[in-house]
């Protein structure tokens, strides 16, 4: 399955090499997630939240994230 631009739309459009890929691209971003490594991968990028809703914990959550990545 091509991943890039893709909608998931139901667990039936994963085949069992496809669900394998994606618990592997997990597994080499846990050390990133428990801040093990650092990566910059969003360096230099600009971040832009629009709300329908005022949500404090999701537009702070969304902002660590964007710290976390580099940006």
């Amino acid at each position: 399955m091509q991943f890039a631009g893709s909608h998931i739309l139901s667990v039936s459009q994963f085949e069992r090499e496809d669900v394998e890929r994606i618990f592997a691209v997990a597994d080499r971003m846990a050390p990133y997630a428990q801040r093990r490594r650092v990566t910059n991968v969003l360096d230099g990028a600009i971040l832009g939240s629009m709300f329908f809703e005022p949500s404090t914990r999701t537009r702070v959550s969304f902002g660590s994230a964007f710290n976390l990545l580099g940006g």
